[in-house]
Formats: structure tokens, sequence, C-alpha cells
């Protein structure tokens, strides 16, 4: 309540007026916010988007860590959506430029629900963001438990790093009755070799196209990199995990 009350009360006060018609000007460093605002009618609003969009037809202002700074500006944006802290350095420049900025990481699935919430608001689509919100928490509900099982989530193998407590993924397969072996590990962060060799998991989610991991005899299954970002791909992220873990499970009752 209080973050959508500081929303409501930062757009007034900028006068963004982020309408269908495109009377509002948003650049964003999201891809998966990108995603949503296309998927709630607001694409009008949107005048910017990163390399990492795949949304068409919309101005590419470069890559998220180092964007073009000079672009942004020259299209006079009432906002520019990022993601931190991975975009901090980011959000400090544009301030400078000043820009406003607005922070899009939801790190659960709840956070998540309420961000397509806030991007409804933010493009004048709040029926239509609602309508999503439901979705999302539809299929979500839909999760059935399918035992306890371990795991940990490797984001990137080169350094290895893994995805522990507080992040969006976790969240998603912790409700399908897994345990991460990383919970106490706060975000992302890299792990060594050793501390992967003294655990046994049942199942290595790892967005790495890299076969079975070193000195690791679990299943692995391999997950698209949009899959561990929170956003529309909560819809095959759940079917790809409904069905890889029974599989998983399924050789290890075998």
């Amino acid at each position: 309540m209080l973050r959508n009350l500081i929303l409501t009360v930062l757009l007034f006060f900028a006068g963004i007026s982020c309408s269908p018609e495109g009377k509002g000007r948003i650049v964003s460093l999201a891809p998966s916010a990108d995603e949503i605002i296309v998927a709630i009618g607001g694409k009008d609003a949107l005048v910017g988007v990163s390399t990492y969009s795949k949304v068409k037809g919309i101005t590419v202002v470069g890559d998220l860590i180092n964007p073009d700074y000079e672009r942004i500006v020259a299209l006079k944006p009432d906002v520019v959506i990022v993601v931190l802290p991975m975009q901090n350095r980011v959000a400090e420049r544009l301030k400078k430029l000043g820009l406003r900025t607005y922070n899009f990481s939801p790190e659960s699935v709840g956070e998540l629900i309420e961000e397509i919430r806030n991007l409804g608001r933010l493009v004048n689509r709040e029926e239509e963001a609602e309508a999503l919100a439901d979705s999302v928490k539809r299929v979500v509900s839909s999760i059935k438990p399918k035992g306890r099982f371990t795991y940990y989530v490797e984001i990137s193998s080169k350094p290895v790093f893994v995805a522990g407590d507080g992040t969006y993924i976790s969240d998603v397969i912790n409700r399908f009755g897994g345990k991460n072996l990383f919970s106490h590990i706060g975000g992302y962060a890299p792990v060594s070799t050793e501390e992967i060799l003294s655990r046994d998991p049942d199942i290595v989610f790892t967005t790495q196209k890299t076969g079975k991991r070193i000195g690791v005899n679990s299943c692995v299954v391999y997950l698209k990199h949009d899959y561990v970002a929170p956003g529309l791909s909560i819809f095959p992220l759940v079917k790809t995990l409904e069905r890889k873990i029974d599989s998983c499970l399924s050789i290890r009752a075998n």
C-alpha cells in the first residue's frame, strides 16, 4: 500500500500522463517490464527499450549496463524503468541527467503481481493490469507440491553464481516442494566448486547448456534465461517445472 501511494504521488508531481494515446513517455531498461506494458495495452507509452527487449518497433537505447545516455535524453522520457541493484550505476547516471527512474525488481511472485499493477497505473491501464495480475495468481495457485526435494539454481557457470533466498526463481520452485540448498545465501552469489560438491541436490536447475554438472549426480533441468527473470515467463516456467520436476523425481524413485 505504501509503495503504491508513493508511486502515485511521484507520478502526480512529475506530471507524468502515460495514457494509451501515448501522452506519457517511458524508456524501459527492464525487458520483463516491456513485455508487461505491451501485454496490458500500453505500448504507445514506450519510446525506448534495451537491446534485449522482445518488443519491436521501438527505439533501441543500448544494453542494460552501458546504455546510450544521449539517445535516452533525446527521447525526453518522463520516466526510465531500471532494474536494481544490477543497474545502480545506470540509475545514478540517469538521475544526474535529470531523469526520473522507476525500479522494477520483483523478487517473489507476490512482488511480481504488485509490479504488474504498478505498471498498469504507470500507463493508465489499471483494469488490464488487474486482469493480467489475476492470471498470474491463478497459474501460481494451480501449482501442486511434488513432495520434498532438494535443489540449487545455477545462474552462470564461469564463475558459478547461484540463486539463494529472496529470489524470484527460488520462490517459484519452493512452491513445488523444493528446498534450496543455498537458501542461506541472500540474493545471487558466487559459490565454489567445493561448496557444490559438498551438497547432493536431487535437481540442478541451470540456465547453462553445458550438460551434466561436474561432480554432481543430480537430475539437470535447463531453464531459459527468460524463465529465471520475473515477468510473463511465469506461464511457461510453471508448465516447464511441472513437467521436468515430475520427470526428475520419477527417475530418482526408480
